[in-house]
C-alpha cells in the first residue's frame, strides 16, 4: 500500500536514527566531511538502512552503484557486515557493468538515477542512458535479486512549495531528470522489473506544509506520495515481461 503525505514512516526507526547519527559523526570527519552539511542525509541514510535489512538477501552479494568510499556507503553499509559489497566506476550511461549475467543478490542505487543523462542527447532526452543503466542491473540480477533504488520525487509537496515560491522544483538545480512516481514505475516495468514496494518518505525536508494540503485536499488533488524521496525496490522475476509505457519521449 502506497503511503499517504506523513512525516511517520514505517521504515523510520529511531534507534536506526541515532546510530547512524552516531556513526556519520565519527566516520564523516575521517573523510574530510564537515560542516553544516554533515548531517543533511542523516534520515534519509536511516531510513535506507531500514529498507535494506527488510529487501537485501542474508549474506548477499551486493553491487552499489557508486563509490563505496563516500560517507553514504560507508556508514549505510556498517549496519552489515556480512555483506559482500562492491562499487562500481564505469560510465553508466553506455558502459556494462562488470558483472557477469545473474551474478548479483542485489543492487544499491541511492540517488544515482536523478544523474543519468543520455550518451547521445539532442534536443530532448529519450532516457536512452537510465534505460541502459536499468537494462544492466536487470542483466547482472540473479532471478529473485532485488534492486533498491532512491531517487527525488519530482511531484512532492516540497516541489510544490518550491514552485509557489517561483522557484525551480528540483531537489538540486543541476539533476539531469528527477522523476514522479508514476513516471518511475513505468520506466522499470518497462524495463522488465517486478515492483515489490515504491514509497515517498519525507527524508529532508519536515516543513509545514499544511497550508498547501489543505489546498489541495479542498481542490481534490491527491496527497498520495508527496513525500520528496522515492524509495523503490524492484524484483528480477523468473520470466522477462517488460510492459509498454506512455511516456511521450522523442523519436
Amino acid at each position: 500500500m502506497r503511503q499517504r503525505n506523513r512525516f511517520i514512516s514505517d521504515y523510520i526507526n529511531q534507534q536506526t536514527l541515532l546510530s547512524v547519527t552516531q556513526k556519520v559523526d565519527s566516520i564523516g570527519p575521517t573523510l574530510g566531511v564537515g560542516g553544516g552539511g554533515l548531517h543533511f542525509d542523516t534520515r534519509r541514510l536511516a531510513i535506507t538502512v531500514e529498507y535494506l535489512r527488510r529487501h537485501l538477501a542474508e549474506g548477499a552479494r551486493c553491487v552499489e552503484i557508486g563509490s563505496t568510499e563516500y560517507l553514504s556507503s560507508q556508514v549505510v553499509w556498517s549496519f552489515f557486515p556480512d555483506r559482500q559489497v562492491m562499487g562500481t566506476d564505469v560510465d553508466l550511461r553506455s558502459t556494462c557493468l562488470p558483472f557477469v549475467d545473474g551474478s548479483v543478490d542485489n543492487v544499491i542505487a541511492t540517488e544515482v538515477v536523478e544523474h543519468i543523462s543520455d550518451i547521445n542527447y539532442m534536443q530532448a532526452t529519450t532516457l536512452s542512458g537510465l534505460f541502459f543503466f536499468l537494462g544492466e542491473v536487470y542483466r547482472v540480477l540473479r532471478v529473485g535479486g532485488r534492486a533498491v533504488i532512491s531517487t527525488p520525487n519530482a511531484a512532492s509537496v516540497w516541489a510544490l512549495q518550491r514552485i509557489l515560491l517561483g522557484k525551480a522544483p528540483l531537489i538540486y538545480d543541476w539533476h539531469f531528470r528527477e522523476f514522479t512516481t508514476e513516471e518511475l514505475s513505468k520506466i522499470v516495468e518497462h524495463v522488465g522489473f517486478e515492483i515489490v514496494i515504491h514509497n515517498t518518505e519525507f527524508v529532508w525536508h519536515l516543513w509545514e506544509f499544511s497550508a498547501i494540503i489543505d489546498f489541495m485536499k479542498a481542490n481534490n488533488y491527491s496527497i498520495a506520495d508527496r513525500g520528496d524521496d522515492q524509495f523503490l525496490v524492484v524484483e528480477k522475476g523468473a520470466q522477462r515481461t517488460r510492459k509498454p509505457h506512455d511516456l511521450t519521449l522523442p523519436i
